[in-house]
């Protein structure tokens, strides 16, 4: 084999190689996956010679990589990082916490994250972690964790196609109805919120889910839901400092007297409102006009209250 050849063939197994590091460094690899970097065909009778000599490649260099269940795992992370004490604790309390979600969604996405991170943990790290996720004794019930059977219904009406009949309570206690179309379950330490589309008041809308009288399916499609409203509202003073810009939302403009112009395109109107009006006197809506009385109203109706 001439010198150019032979360098040709090693650089090409170095980036094979390290294409697989970077497949492993993510996530568990499918064998069809592993087998697909190398270019061998899974009929051939040796391919597991081909990858073998591949992976015992990089066992020379410290990376050992398992096979168990036509998958592979990498067992020690080249790039792996030392987390201290707190930083275990935290983890190990996140871990806790998933567990308990009623949310199959979000436990699935979370858990992905905390496994993301587990892969990462050096040799010490993985064992302390260990040691303290066995002592750790603590409940993280959620105040929500009571509605396990209400949220399955709310994921299951989310994912289907069809409006709904929905009946509440609102936050004055009085029995609400609407036709709507469900978006997504919201959460917060405290309560969980179906967020959906009132077709009535062409708005979206987060009702508490422990407020849910009834949810009944209609034989109509799901509305096309439009992109929410969108709302610029202009903070000054000491606020316009130290505002910080929520999902949805950008700066359009900085005033010369230190104010600031943001503009809200993902935010329920209702819930925007009720946020806005804790900013008191630094706040102002600028359009659309509408939603700048409808503020005005509400203001005026809390005075009332204290008149």
């Amino acid at each position: 084999m001439t010198d150019k050849k032979f360098k040709e063939k090693y650089n090409d197994g170095c980036i094979k190689a390290f294409k697989l590091l970077l497949m492993l460094y993510e996530n568990d690899a499918e064998y069809k996956d592993v087998i697909e970097i190398f270019g061998i065909n899974e009929k051939g009778d040796t391919q597991n010679v081909t990858l073998n000599k591949f992976l015992n490649a990089l066992k020379v260099f410290g990376v050992k990589i398992q096979k168990k269940n036509n998958k592979y795992t990498i067992k020690n992370i080249p790039f792996s990082a030392k987390f201290d004490t707190d930083d275990l604790k935290a983890l190990s309390i996140f871990e806790s916490v998933i567990q308990e979600l009623p949310d199959n969604k979000s436990q699935t996405v979370l858990r992905n994250f905390v496994d993301h991170i587990k892969r990462h943990l050096n040799s010490n790290s993985s064992a302390a972690y260990e040691r303290i996720k066995t002592n750790n004794q603590n409940n993280y019930d959620f105040y929500y964790k009571n509605l396990k059977e209400q949220l399955a219904d709310c994921e299951k009406y989310i994912s289907q196609e069809f409006k709904l009949n929905l009946k509440y309570y609102d936050k004055n206690n009085e029995p609400k109805e609407c036709f709507c179309t469900a978006k997504e379950i919201i959460y917060d330490n405290k309560q969980a919120y179906l967020k959906i589309y009132n077709s009535t008041c062409k708005d979206t809308e987060s009702i508490p889910v422990q407020s849910i009288i009834n949810i009944s399916q209609m034989p109509t499609q799901k509305d096309k839901i439009p992109n929410t409203t969108t709302v610029a509202f202009r903070l000054k003073g000491r606020l316009a400092k130290t505002y910080v810009l929520k999902e949805g939302e950008r700066i359009s403009e900085y005033g010369k007297d230190g104010s600031i112009l943001v503009i809200n395109h993902a935010e329920s109107t209702t819930q925007l409102l009720a946020r806005l009006m804790r900013y008191d006197y630094d706040c102002k809506i600028e359009y659309p006009k509408n939603l700048q009385k409808q503020m005005q109203k509400m203001i005026n109706d809390t005075l009332k209250i204290y008149e």
